[in-house]
């Protein structure tokens, strides 16, 4: 994606279809923080629709080095949806909301 693309920008049909358009907090309750590094915090959480427990991570992509911060996102939703693996995580998809996206994985 070339560096003139703003960040969270979805003009791109290629990038806009990595996320769903739900708003993330109407899906997911009881939040809680499990764990927080370099690239956002994890939470515990719960998918309000099957009531299955996620782990979410929010990555925020504002502030310094906000085109940066996207394009890790773009890596890592990319990245997560080719994992296929009996040992591994289920992704089950990436949204956006406030600049934040919330990367779900069932725990």
């Amino acid at each position: 994606m070339p560096s003139s693309v703003r960040a969270g920008s979805l003009k791109d049909p290629e990038v806009a279809e990595l996320f769903f358009k739900e708003d993330p907090e109407k899906l997911f309750s009881d939040l809680r923080e499990i764990g927080h590094g370099s690239f956002g915090a994890v939470y515990f959480a719960r998918d309000v629709r099957t009531n299955e427990v996620v782990a979410i991570k929010k990555m925020s992509y504002s502030g310094k080095q906000s085109n940066e911060k996207w394009q890790d996102i773009i890596k890592e939703v990319k990245f997560l949806q080719k994992i296929q693996h009996p040992n591994s995580i289920e992704y089950k998809g990436c949204y956006l909301r406030e600049h934040t996206a919330w990367v779900c994985p069932v725990v």
